[in-house]
């Protein structure tokens, strides 16, 4: 029961498959059952851990690249030539295996034109929108998830004092809601969103 009290993380369906293909969705959501985001975070702006390096979607290990899928990064489609960023968040919930913080929920997001290439490590805030398809079709309505700003960087000498001015869940820093505005629309930051990759991965830009 250690093992679970300290690795507990929301289940998903990637390590079972290494195609991206719509039966992982319903494999996911089958496997999450209950075990879903609560409403405190959704539609927050909540501070959020880069997973990976930035890297054109299919460079990324393939249970990373079907993460992203459940969240609306298929690859072919208009979002893979993106800048997009594999982050997770932490739970405020806790049971009677784990412990406030230790459950783990990955996301992904929109990374500006503006905003420098992310680290693994940085602390982000992120506009989050829900628990799926945060990303579908994002270049056609411009609205899902995205990275609002870099809260701290990762090697940067005052990285762990920025930590502990960042929200905590448990006795785990850089996590929770930044209590920042949560406007209606992407569209109110006035942040532009424009392809990084060609269809081969190669940067155009």
């Amino acid at each position: 029961m250690k093992i679970v009290s300290r690795f507990a993380v929301a289940i998903t369906a990637v390590m079972l498959s290494a195609c991206q293909t719509p039966i992982i969705h319903g494999i996911n959501k089958t496997l999450n059952a209950g075990t879903g985001l609560p409403a405190n975070m959704q539609h927050r702006n909540i501070a959020a851990e880069v997973v990976l390096d930035e890297a054109w979607p299919g460079n990324y290990p393939f249970a990373n690249r079907n993460i992203l899928y459940t969240f609306g990064i298929e690859s072919g489609s208009p979002e893979y030539d993106m800048r997009v960023v594999r982050l997770n968040i932490r739970q405020p919930e806790y049971g009677a295996w784990v412990s406030t913080g230790q459950k783990v929920w990955p996301t992904s997001a929109m990374v500006p034109d503006h905003l420098r290439a992310l680290k693994a490590g940085d602390r982000v805030e992120v506009r989050q929108t829900g628990m799926y398809d945060v990303n579908k079709d994002f270049v056609a309505k411009g609205e899902g998830n995205i990275v609002v700003g870099v809260l701290c960087s990762k090697g940067d000498p005052g990285y762990d004092d920025c930590l502990k001015k960042l929200p905590r869940i448990g006795k785990f820093p850089g996590f929770g809601e930044t209590g920042t505005l949560y406007p209606a629309s992407v569209q109110e930051y006035g942040f532009t969103f424009t392809p990084k990759y060609d269809k081969d991965g190669k940067a155009i830009r």
